[in-house]
């Protein structure tokens, strides 16, 4: 029972069914892990997930579709398909990212994001998040999920799943499991060389270099006009030797050179 194929299970018919049955509608999942556990494979369980939807509902996904910033979701969110064509959208790492938190000083974004998940069922969106635990989410959002998907510490590799709702007089919310399976297993996309779980973890590195921890602050500062124009090619050299091989972070090379961290991440990556 616990080795069987996500596709054959009733959390997957119930999935199916919310966005190919009469509601026609999409599904928002939080993906978290036993004891906030690290490198389990929640990043790695939302990218199997959104690939397997995306088959099976003939949905070209992008790498637009996944990031770490609330911010370039909502954006995204806003150009995804009408309710003719389902959709899936990743949003990784939600509380320690920057958004989603609700802790967050940008209320706001909280207040937008809840909003973006009310009217799921126009958009036919199933969008899936990660992060340590789901009491790391605001509670808006952890009100309107539909799936709770619990990665294991051990084994490494599955999850059990969850259906949320909310109790009949309070409206406190509650997680209810799936009787027809223990666990449930899920490949290895690191291992896999997945070009979508590799895009995430690529955007997770330059997150970290950056010395910002708010992927929200890093999307708004790549949008910003390119400082390159003072730099010499004799800058530029000490510039990509630092980001590669001091400790010194994207944000503190960027301060000591007067431009912008992201023309830093452009000359250690080459595209500068």
């Amino acid at each position: 029972m616990s080795d069987r194929h996500l596709t054959d299970t009733n959390f997957w018919h119930d999935l199916c069914h919310g966005i190919f049955g009469p509601r026609k509608g999409g599904a928002r999942i939080i993906v978290d892990s036993e004891d906030a556990s690290t490198g389990v494979g929640k990043t790695g369980l939302a990218v199997y997930l959104a690939q397997l939807l995306s088959k099976a509902f003939g949905y070209d996904m992008q790498k637009e579709d996944m990031t770490l910033s609330g911010d370039q979701y909502l954006s995204r969110w806003r150009d995804h398909p009408g309710k003719d064509q389902p959709s899936v959208l990743i949003l990784d790492e939600l509380g320690g990212a920057g958004a989603g938190q609700a802790r967050r000083a940008m209320a706001q974004q909280n207040v937008d994001l809840s909003n973006a998940w009310q009217l799921m069922r126009k958009k036919r969106i199933v969008s899936i998040v990660t992060l340590p635990h789901w009491s790391k989410a605001d509670k808006s959002l952890r009100k309107q999920a539909d799936y709770r998907l619990w990665c294991l510490r051990e084994p490494i590799g599955y999850f059990r799943p969850y259906k949320v709702g909310a109790d009949f007089n309070r409206g406190n919310v509650k997680t209810k499991g799936y009787d027809d399976v223990d666990r449930i297993r899920f490949a290895n996309m690191d291992a896999n060389d997945s070009p979508t779980y590799q895009h995430l973890s690529s955007l997770k590195d330059e997150l970290l270099e950056s010395g910002y921890f708010d992927a929200d602050k890093l999307q708004e500062e790549d949008t910003e006009e390119d400082t390159s124009d003072t730099l010499t090619d004799d800058d530029k050299a000490k510039i990509k030797m630092m980001a590669e091989d001091s400790s010194a972070t994207q944000a503190e090379i960027a301060q000591a050179f007067d431009i912008e961290r992201s023309t830093v991440s452009k000359i250690k990556t080459g595209s500068l």
